[in-house]
């Protein structure tokens, strides 16, 4: 059972990374081919948070290579959840966006 949690969390971590990345190319053309739109401190804030969270996600995910197995299911729920935030706040700034 706890296997099968593991895999499906992963599952719909590698579903919101695909996403994420097409959010976050969208709001770096809009940042670059925008300029009133670039000057808006949120998106410059969420790309700056993105940056930041796909250093530590590999971290996390270095991390769950070499702990021992019983740490998989808080390391894949934590950088899940994360993603899941960070996806959400792209998406939002999208939509507020509104191009």
């Amino acid at each position: 059972m706890e296997s099968l949690l593991s895999f499906g969390l992963t599952l719909i971590f590698l579903a919101e990374s695909f996403y994420e990345v097409r959010l976050y190319l969208f709001l770096q053309f809009v940042a670059q081919h925008h300029p009133q739109a670039a000057s808006r401190r949120r998106l410059q804030r969420i790309l700056r948070l993105e940056r930041i969270w796909n250093w530590v996600s590999w971290v996390f995910i270095l991390a769950l290579i070499i702990l021992p197995n019983h740490y998989s299911i808080l390391l894949v729920s934590i950088i899940t959840m994360t993603e899941t935030i960070i996806v959400r706040q792209m998406a939002q700034l999208k939509r507020k966006l509104n191009l």
